[in-house]
């Protein structure tokens, strides 16, 4: 009686858990929905500035701010993961990924780490490592203002020559099924880049610049790298809730499996339980017919 009252706790605790994955499996469905209607407008927005830059480059002999190289290495390596765990491999491929560039070019370079998310500041604090944490939470707030914040300490310490080179790790968004660590570099700013991903039209533009075309490609290039970060932000977000709907999606799948596994043996284990009482019965019963 005792393994059987085990048996149907057992059930009670896996159903109990199998409604938590279900409803933090709507809930990751839902915030991946509200996340992809920003997300597609944005890589558009973020196309068409690119091509209004490399525009605007054009016959220019003189390059813009913020591509300057240098022969020092000062690196800053900005990692996005997530405050919370239950998304399957999510933190430990960026962090990985993360941890691997570093190490790769720490022999050379003075590295630090600007952190977003606690799962990263948890992550690299373990290290001997500079780590900025000042961004930590900086998801929580929209958007446009996260971006913004971010970008404007990207440029400032750039142009205080405190870095010589920014790059960015965080988890592209493909699809709901599939999410990859990507390792962009953010600073220094090469236009030749944006030329590459999107080349002119067949027909050539002709564009008149007022005030003057000097300040649109000054203007241009901070609001490109600002959508760059926001990119970021929002494609880590997106995977982050990708990858939480597939792993409580599986969790529910094993759940049922346990279920029915666990049901079998209750059904068993009662079965046994009644045949042994009915035997018992049976048995007393032939004893007092005989006397």
């Amino acid at each position: 009686m005792a393994h059987l009252k085990e048996v149907v706790d057992r059930i009670n605790l896996i159903a109990f858990t199998q409604q938590i994955t279900k409803a933090m499996k709507m809930v990751s469905a839902s915030k991946l929905h509200k996340i992809q209607q920003v997300l597609l407008p944005l890589k558009e927005y973020t196309t068409q500035y690119s091509l209004l830059l490399h525009e605007a480059l054009q016959n220019r002999a003189t390059p813009p701010a913020l591509t300057k190289p240098s022969n020092e290495q000062r690196l800053l390596v900005v990692v996005v993961a997530a405050h919370r765990g239950l998304c399957g491999a999510f933190n430990k491929n960026v962090l990985k990924a993360a941890y691997e560039q570093i190490t790769k070019q720490a022999t050379a370079t003075t590295v630090e780490v600007l952190v977003i998310g606690k799962k990263a500041d948890q992550f690299f604090k373990k290290y001997n490592l500079p780590v900025i944490d000042d961004y930590v939470a900086l998801l929580e707030k929209p958007l446009d203002q996260a971006s913004a914040t971010l970008t404007t300490y990207c440029i400032d310490a750039f142009q205080k020559d405190r870095y010589t080179e920014v790059i960015l790790v965080y988890t592209a968004f493909k699809n709901s099924a599939k999410q990859e660590v990507a390792i962009v570099p953010f600073l220094p700013f090469f236009p030749q880049m944006v030329a590459q991903e999107h080349p002119s039209p067949t027909q050539p533009l002709y564009y008149i610049y007022e005030p003057s075309q000097q300040l649109l490609i000054e203007a241009l290039i901070p609001k490109i790298l600002q959508h760059k970060i926001m990119h970021m932000l929002v494609e880590s977000s997106a995977s982050e809730h990708a990858a939480r709907m597939a792993t409580m999606s599986q969790a529910t799948d094993n759940a049922d499996e346990l279920l029915k596994v666990l049901r079998i043996s209750y059904n068993r284990t009662r079965q046994a339980l009644i045949t042994h009482s009915l035997a018992e019965i049976t048995s007393g019963a032939e004893a007092l017919a005989e006397s």
